[in-house]
């Protein structure tokens, strides 16, 4: 699988760390009102149900599983926490090829 480059912030490895070390990137239909769809990488910890096709990776200590729907993929995708006190959840932004 050709799959894009992941990083993770150290604030997001730290949360899924703390939750299993394992992460789940996948991509996530999203419908317009008038129609259209498009699909969104996503971020979740734990492992996807079926992993059998799906690309696993070690990164900064986190077991990421790859999502095949993502091969070919402009990346580098970047995973960051966000929230307040204990409420968190965790984001991905396609980072420009150059940046941290």
């Amino acid at each position: 699988m050709n799959a894009p480059e992941v990083r993770l912030h150290p604030n997001a490895a730290r949360w899924v760390a703390e939750r299993g070390g394992t992460l789940t990137l996948r991509s996530s239909p999203r419908n317009g009102c008038c129609g259209g769809t498009a699909h969104l990488t996503v971020a979740e910890p734990g492992r996807p149900e079926d992993p059998a096709d799906w690309e696993v990776r070690t990164v900064d200590g986190v077991t990421v599983y790859l999502d095949p729907a993502l091969a070919g993929q402009a990346g580098p995708f970047t995973v960051r926490a966000e929230g307040l006190l204990g409420w968190r959840r965790l984001f991905v932004e396609l980072s420009a090829s150059g940046e941290a």
